[in-house]
């Protein structure tokens, strides 16, 4: 469950995407590598991929949902084309501990953080069943381990128009049935303005977070595009996502989240 804590690592991922975004033109990312962008998820634990500059920024962050801590490791890569993977180049690793009380965040002392050598290389893949695969060069961390691509949706998004806007949190936590996305939309479009909390799933097969009201059991099949209930929403890239209702609203991603609510 991500804490509030998490807000300035969201923000300079967002400034990172956007930097990223600006300098394409010069610096074309990979063609091969562009599957690797996006978050990956199992429980209690979530992986981030983007692209930036030259190179790869991977971020994993594992919880225990009981002790209100974890661990961090974050990884500068390149792709390789040979290997079809990503590879790094820098590695860095630490713990977390947050007061559950006031949300503050302490972070513990790096575990290690510097350049790679050969026999160091973090190397991630994508598995015949498009699952990513986390080869940890300094340890046993990603032995067995395998994440699902849940797509890129998590944040504040708001219509140019203000009367619009969802927020979007990943609950990677095996309390209760949390795993999945959750959704707080606020829909303005219309005459009366309505409030809803919404639970679902990112589809890999359609590209596309479908949601609904009240949620679902984690034993059960999450909704699709097809369920007249869901609320279904698709990425447009470049910072956009589209909340598919009516002729469609555009909702655009905002750093600053509900702070910045009019």
């Amino acid at each position: 469950m991500k804490k509030i804590a998490g807000i300035i690592l969201t923000l300079s991922l967002a400034l990172s995407l956007f930097c990223a975004a600006a300098q394409a033109d010069e610096i074309p990312q990979p063609e091969g590598g562009k599957k690797f962008e996006t978050n990956w998820a199992i429980f209690d634990m979530t992986v981030n991929i983007y692209y930036e500059e030259e190179g790869y920024r991977v971020y994993i962050k594992s919880t225990d949902p009981f002790e209100h801590k974890g661990e961090e490791w974050e990884y500068s890569c390149f792709y390789n084309e040979e290997k079809d993977a990503l590879i790094s180049i820098f590695s860095s690793k630490n713990s977390w501990a947050t007061d559950p009380e006031t949300g503050e965040e302490q972070r513990g002392e790096y575990e290690y953080e510097g350049f790679d050598e050969e026999n160091q290389e973090t190397v991630f893949a994508i598995d015949e069943d498009g699952r990513l695969t986390w080869e940890d060069g300094r340890g046993e961390a990603g032995a067995d381990l395998v994440f699902t691509d849940i797509g890129a949706f998590e944040g504040f998004w708001r219509s140019e128009d203000g009367k619009t806007w969802a927020e979007i949190t990943w609950s990677d936590s095996e309390i209760g049935d949390e795993y999945g996305y959750n959704v707080f939309l606020h829909d303005g479009s219309g005459e009366t303005e309505k409030e809803t909390s919404l639970h679902g799933l990112y589809n890999l097969k359609t590209g596309k977070l479908a949601v609904v009201e009240g949620g679902y059991s984690i034993d059960d099949l999450p909704p699709d595009a097809t369920d007249p209930a869901a609320v279904v929403f698709s990425s447009l890239g470049g910072g956009k996502i589209l909340l598919e209702q009516g002729n469609g609203i555009e909702l655009v991603y905002d750093p600053l989240g509900g702070d910045s609510q009019g």
